[in-house]
């Protein structure tokens, strides 16, 4: 399966599911999938982006 189809197919799973996909998010997405980066660097940036790594924010979610 190819980036597109994987970008795609995450997006409108989460979208599905009631997900908020950031305007964001999706220009990281089409980076990734042009091969500007590798996911784990897409990992990266959504996690920095919305501070899944601090403790706080995990907390705030409970």
């Amino acid at each position: 399966m190819d980036r597109k189809r994987i970008m795609e197919e995450a997006i409108h799973s989460g979208e599905m599911e009631g997900a908020y996909v950031s305007a964001e998010f999706r220009s990281d997405a089409e980076q990734y999938v042009k091969g500007d980066f590798t996911i784990e660097e897409l990992m990266t940036r959504t996690k920095r982006r919305w501070k899944i790594d601090k403790p706080e924010a995990r907390v705030a979610h409970a």
